[in-house]
Parts: structure tokens; C-alpha cells; sequence
């Protein structure tokens, strides 16, 4: 481990003094910068598995090159290096005797494309991505892993200073989490998706999307997903917003089975200083047979931070929530209970808490407390979960 630390000390040392001397050279033309972050991740199951620990360092160089006023290039490159035993299951190492942490170690290209920009707010992007539209419900980063989710192919966007936005993509490869090596490295097909937002006033946005997901990987179910999203806020309570957002899915040519299910997800929100409370619920329609899926997402932002409803069960999900955030303790802290049911059959899926804290220890340093402790019923394992971490940015 001594090893490896001083190499990528010196990695970074390197990496550090050349990128300075470089961006100084051609300051106008080229941004680059240096995000560490560590992470010790615990995982905690009621079942034959041995608890799963890791210790993970991901360290990230970014540079964005300017060569012509029209014309951008970025690149992004991580390394996930492991500090300490590998004891956990990182779905690539082999240890399935282990809970799983879904952070491989490796080197990987995260990003890597060229960027038009036609005209004022419009530009056309080509190459490895990020895509994150709107809450990342139906397509995302998925940010929190140290290995992020990345798109390869095409996209249009538009960001103007008036009431209009939209964002069309096409692409042809994800770079999952499970990455950058194994068998689940990469998703394979076609994967259109389309997004498009109306600032109707300042506490109203309405949203449009569209996205087509069509899998190579017969075990993946393509699917066609339309949908609305609202958020607003009350003109005579301004402390009291809504999220509303409400979509249908349905096969596509190569999906072998035939389905319709519905979606929607209602939260209200009230600002009651120093504590602002959420009160919602996300329903994922199933009919036993089959469910709604959202197989690109952001997962670990939605049914629970310990991950287990990463896959919606065939007979739907229900999730009930209440949450409590506020700025205390010199952070910032966020508890939330979920009350999981399925959507058909009247089956009790179970329960769970959740609490993250986050801490600006520095003006480049943030250090973040998370846990997690689903309690289940008829579905998953009781689940414990706790992570520390620290992200330094330069």
C-alpha cells in the first residue's frame, strides 16, 4: 500500500507542476484541474456474505482546451486505486464471497469529446460524456460512484436566456460503474434521449422528455419512456414548492413481451425555517409479470441510499417518504425514512432510514457522512450501510 501511495503522490506532484506550468502558457486557452476524493465504504447484509469494506481513492485530472473561439476539447481521465485489502465485492475483482461496493480500481477515460458552440447557448457535443437530465431520474452520472457513467456518442443542446432549453442526444455505448474492466464495463445499443424545459415564470418550470433505450444485451428490457415535470412554488406561500413529474413506459421492436406501466413521483416541500421538510412519494408501476425500469439512472439518489431497489421488483414500488434537512452542527444534514410497499399484490417490501452530513472543512476540502439502514420485510435483507468521505479539489 506504501508503494502505491507514494506513486500516486508522485503522479499528482507531476501532474500538478506540468499542468500549472501548461495552463500558465496558455492561460485564454486551457483550464485544467486536480479532484481527489476518498471514500471508506462499509456494507453490513443479514445474509452468508461477509461484510464488504473499501477503501477507495479516486484521483481525476481534467483538462478543457480552447484552441478557436468556437471550438472546445475535454478530456477527463480516473484512477480508482484501492488502499488496503480489496475486502469487499467490487463486481470485477472476483470476491464474491463479499458484500458488494460497486467501485472497481482502475485507470479509465471518463470524458473525452469536442464541443461546437453554434451560435449564442447552442452547442453540439461529440464523444465520451456526461448527461444529467433534470433530477437524473431517467438518465444520469451517477456521480456518487467512483467510477462514474458515461455516454459515447452525439448530443445537441440549447440554453438561451429566455424560456426555452433543450437537450437531444444520441448514443451508442454506456460506461457503467462496473467499469472500466469486466463484462458489465460497457452497455452496447442505441439510446436516444430527449429533454426540454419552460421557464414559464420564476418559480415554475415545465419539463418534456423522451427517452428510447434500445439494449444489445438481450438481459437488459428496452423500453420507450414518455413524460411531464413540474416544479413550482405557491404565489402566497413562497416557503411551500411542489415537484411533480408523472411518465409512461412501454416496449419497444426487440422487447419480447408487451407492457404498459406508469410512473409518477409528487413531492411537497416547505421551507420552515431552520428545518425544511419533504414530504413525497415515487410509485414505479408493476403487474407481477414485469415493471417500470430505469436501468440509466442516477439509482442511488432514489428508494434509499442502501441500494436495494437498484432493480424495480416485478410486482412495482411504492416509496413513501418524509425527510428533514437543515444547517446544524456546523454542516449541513439530511435525514430521511422511506416506507417501501409494492405496487400491486399489497406486499410489504419493508423499511428505511437514511442520514447524510456534509462539512465544508476547508475552502477546497469537504468531508461527508452518509448511513443507511433498510429494515426488510418481504423483499431485500436487512441492510446497513455507513460511508466517510473526504474530497479535496485543486
Amino acid at each position: 500500500m506504501v508503494t502505491r501511495l507514494s506513486h500516486i503522490v508522485s503522479l499528482i506532484s507531476f501532474s500538478v507542476l506540468n499542468l500549472g506550468a501548461f495552463t500558465t502558457a496558455f492561460a485564454n486557452e486551457i483550464d485544467a484541474n486536480i479532484d481527489l476524493r476518498y471514500r471508506l465504504e462499509s456494507v453490513s447484509q443479514d445474509n452468508e456474505l461477509k461484510d464488504g469494506l473499501a477503501s477507495t481513492l479516486r484521483s481525476r485530472l481534467n483538462l478543457l482546451v480552447k484552441p478557436l473561439d468556437a471550438w472546445s476539447v475535454r478530456v477527463e481521465v480516473d484512477n480508482v486505486t484501492v488502499l488496503g485489502g480489496e475486502t469487499y465485492n467490487s463486481t470485477a475483482n472476483g470476491h464474491a464471497n463479499y458484500s458488494v461496493v460497486a467501485d472497481p480500481s482502475g485507470t479509465d477515460v471518463n470524458q473525452a469529446w469536442v464541443r461546437y458552440s453554434h451560435g449564442p447557448g447552442t452547442f453540439i457535443t461529440a464523444g465520451r460524456q456526461q448527461v444529467n437530465h433534470l433530477n437524473q431520474r431517467f438518465i444520469g452520472g451517477v456521480g456518487w460512484r467512483q467510477n462514474e457513467q458515461t455516454f459515447d456518442g452525439y448530443r445537441v443542446q440549447h440554453q438561451s436566456e429566455d424560456a426555452l432549453s433543450y437537450d437531444i442526444g444520441h448514443y451508442h455505448n454506456v460506461n457503467r460503474i462496473f467499469g472500466p474492466d469486466g463484462n458489465a464495463a460497457d452497455e452496447k445499443g442505441s439510446f436516444v434521449a430527449a429533454v426540454a424545459t419552460w421557464q414559464l415564470a420564476p418559480e415554475h418550470q415545465l419539463g418534456l422528455f423522451g427517452y428510447d433505450f434500445e439494449f444489445d444485451n438481450p438481459q437488459m428490457r428496452s423500453s420507450r419512456t414518455y413524460g411531464v415535470d413540474y416544479r413550482g412554488a405557491f404565489a402566497k406561500y413562497a416557503n411551500l414548492r411542489w415537484e411533480l413529474t408523472v411518465a409512461e413506459q412501454t416496449e419497444v421492436d426487440n422487447t419480447p413481451n408487451s407492457f404498459t406501466h406508469h410512473y409518477h413521483r409528487v413531492a411537497l416541500i416547505w421551507a420552515a425555517k431552520p428545518v425544511t421538510f419533504t414530504l413525497g412519494q415515487e410509485r414505479l408501476a408493476g403487474d407481477g409479470v414485469s415493471a417500470f425500469q430505469t436501468p440509466l439512472a442516477t439509482l442511488h439518489a432514489f428508494s434509499g441510499f442502501a441500494d436495494v431497489f437498484l432493480t424495480t421488483p416485478n410486482n412495482g414500488l411504492r416509496d413513501n417518504w418524509i425527510s428533514a434537512s437543515s444547517a446544524v452542527f456546523g454542516g449541513k444534514w439530511v435525514a430521511t425514512w422511506h416506507d417501501f410497499k409494492s405496487d400491486a399484490g399489497a406486499i410489504n417490501y419493508g423499511n428505511e432510514w437514511d442520514l447524510v452530513g456534509s462539512y465544508k472543512l476547508t475552502a477546497r476540502l469537504n468531508g461527508l457522512f452518509k448511513a443507511a439502514r433498510y429494515d426488510g420485510e418481504q423483499h431485500a435483507v436487512d441492510t446497513t450501510k455507513v460511508w466517510l468521505m473526504f474530497q479535496y479539489k485543486l
